[in-house]
């Protein structure tokens, strides 16, 4: 009984330590289990994150490995590097190529881009209209407002603008040039529509630049065969940056029809132009004197700062042109990469020689290319008082060879086929297979620049690799073309029975762009 007594007296007391002991072993638990939850929470949120907002990446990976070129680690309202990753060797490549390309990572300038995916809404059409009624200045295509949609030139379709709390308003932002890239692999823009948008096949239909019948550039690409690149045809993998400079009134139109056809197929595309505009993307730089053709010239100066100071790192070659020129970027790709290392000094473009001791240059009608080594020996020249660093002049390709050639001694490229046919083309298909020399007086200095190495017409004017053609100024006409390049199946070729007969005059040439 004494020790039943005992038991019983000592037996609360025994209760209270126990539960205090469970107590603090539980808080302990709870301490460490709270700081393991800490640590592993957030790299799983960030996986989450990255998650949902990149649902690209699998289609990236996919399509990068096919194209031989980095990835992007993230999309950015600024440029992002690329991560350091092997690439696949293609089939032909030498040991000589490397294995490996490698691209430090790129100054970050804002977060994740806001404007991922971004693309104007398809357009609601309730009513018949076309595309060749789009091309024809008298049809009411340019009147009726559910028309100019369907035409998909309104401008209310860049409507609203963005809100410059999301990007600096600026010049000190850098765009992120791979957004359009991105949204082409991907095949979807942010609203999950088709990108780029499907085009009817009426676009395989022959369509003038005023909407008539007689389609000469269909017959010139036709007759030349005009073909696309493969990816067997890039001998070593080339990072292409696609640029353009236009005006703001062009956004709408020019440069949103360059967006849903050729751009995405560059690695990188940009327009520089009067206004900003992150989601296109387009950016305006200052510089020096109005803006204003007849300054050309110093608007080109600040395009190629701001490329050597930003992207030299990112792309193997960078190709500027105007808002009207048409570009093949496989073809450009393609040819680029069978010129050597792009650390090399490489300017190629189509060649003229100006009126003048050694005034030879690269059209800028026809878009000309620098490699990754001459553009950064280009853009520590550019002030360099052989450069006219203080010019104002139309002539920026002019001023751009004499910089080249003066202050660093490079020279321009033959860029021919084996067979004499021109690549680079400063006027509209049409025009260089329609193009008889000696017809038209106004004509003479396209000849004189051509003397030394002479110009071709008919079907041999043109190189079935050609990689890009000038004057194609209106967006139907943008869209036709590529519609008839890449579309082979719905637009099948039609050679001709016999040779075009050359334009008469520069009237007649005008016609046909």
């Amino acid at each position: 009984q004494r020790r039943r007594r005992r038991g019983k007296r000592h037996s609360k007391p025994y209760d209270i330590w126990l539960a205090l002991g469970a107590i603090l072993v539980s808080s302990v638990l709870l301490f460490f289990g709270g700081i393991f939850f800490l640590s592993s929470s957030q790299p799983q949120q960030d996986t989450n994150v990255k998650s949902a907002n990149n649902v690209r990446s699998d289609a990236l990976d996919k399509a990068n490995l096919m194209l031989d070129v980095p990835m992007p680690i993230a999309a950015g309202g600024g440029i992002r590097g690329a991560e350091m990753r092997e690439v696949p060797k293609t089939a032909g490549d030498s040991d000589k190529t490397a294995a490996v390309v490698k691209r430090p990572p790129a100054k970050i300038v804002v977060g994740d881009n806001p404007f991922e995916g971004w693309q104007p809404l398809p357009p609601q059409i309730t009513k018949p209209c076309s595309w060749r009624a789009c091309l024809d200045p008298k049809s009411d295509a340019n009147h009726g407002v559910e028309c100019q949609r369907f035409c998909r030139e309104e401008e209310l379709s860049l409507q609203p603008l963005p809100d410059e709390s999301q990007y600096p308003g600026d010049a000190s932002w850098i765009p992120d040039v791979e957004i359009v890239r991105r949204m082409f692999l991907k095949g979807v823009d942010a609203h999950h529509n088709v990108f780029p948008p499907p085009l009817s096949d009426e676009l395989c239909e022959p369509m003038g630049p005023r909407g008539q019948r007689k389609d000469i550039n269909k017959e010139m690409i036709d007759a030349v065969n005009v073909t696309i690149a493969s990816d067997s045809d890039v001998v070593r993998p080339t990072r292409l940056l696609c640029m353009v400079y236009t005006m703001a009134d062009a956004h709408a139109s020019r440069v949103r029809a360059m967006r849903e056809t050729w751009a995405g197929r560059c690695d990188g595309f940009v327009a520089f132009s009067t206004a900003s505009d992150p989601r296109i993307p387009a950016i305006s730089l200052p510089h020096e004197g109005a803006e204003a053709y007849g300054n050309m010239w110093q608007k080109v100066r600040s395009i190629w700062k701001f490329v050597g100071a930003n992207y030299a790192e990112h792309f193997d070659f960078f190709f500027l042109g105007g808002d009207d020129l048409f570009v093949v970027p496989e073809n450009l790709r393609a040819y680029l990469s069978t010129l050597g290392s792009s650390d090399d000094d490489h300017f190629v473009g189509r060649r003229f020689k100006g009126y003048g001791k050694d005034n030879y240059f690269n059209s800028g009608g026809a878009g000309y290319a620098l490699s990754r080594g001459l553009l950064k020996k280009y853009h520590s020249a550019l002030d360099d008082d052989q450069c006219s660093p203080h010019g104002k002049t139309s002539m920026e390709d002019v001023n751009t060879a004499a910089c080249l050639r003066k202050a660093l001694k490079v020279g321009l490229t033959d860029t021919r086929d084996d067979r004499g046919r021109e690549r680079f083309h400063p006027f509209a298909p049409g025009t260089h297979y329609q193009y008889k020399p000696g017809n038209d007086k106004n004509m003479k200095w396209y000849e004189d620049y051509n003397k030394e190495w002479g110009i071709l017409g008919g079907a041999d004017c043109c190189a079935p690799d050609s990689v890009s053609f000038h004057y194609i100024k209106k967006a139907p006409m943008v869209r036709h073309i590529y519609k008839i390049l890449y579309d082979v199946k719905a637009c099948p070729r039609n050679p001709p029975k016999q040779q075009q007969k050359g334009a008469d005059s520069l009237a007649q040439i005008h016609d046909l762009v």
